[in-house]
């Protein structure tokens, strides 16, 4: 029962990580292109904000038994990028699926793992 809640938890947590994502890759797109309102803007830092505090939280918790290791660093980007970025293993296999899957197409660099 406690793994189902678990598992159930992780899953929700990614959700809501990823929507954030996108929300905050939103804003990001608007202000490059200098069409963001200041009200749009000031709206949307709590979303920042929030988002980065989620991140964190996912790093630690999710992402830590998704990769089942402890993190190195602060946010799932930076750890799913290093795993990417070492081209060896599952790990990096899961790394590069959730950059290129999740992430990459979103971001308005079109990259959004280095």
């Amino acid at each position: 029962m406690i793994g189902l809640q678990l598992a159930a938890g992780c899953f929700v947590g990614s959700y809501l990580l990823w929507l954030f994502y996108l929300a905050v890759m939103s804003l990001q797109r608007a202000r490059d292109a200098g069409t963001i309102p200041r009200p749009a803007y000031l709206l949307g830092l709590p979303i920042l904000y929030l988002g980065l505090f989620i991140d964190f939280a996912c790093n630690m918790v999710v992402a830590s038994l998704l990769f089942l290791e402890l993190p190195r660093e602060w946010l799932v980007s930076a750890r799913v990028s290093r795993h990417c970025r070492s081209g060896a293993g599952w790990r990096s296999a899961l790394g590069c699926w959730i950059c290129h899957s999740l992430l990459d197409a979103f971001d308005p660099s079109g990259r959004h793992c280095k």
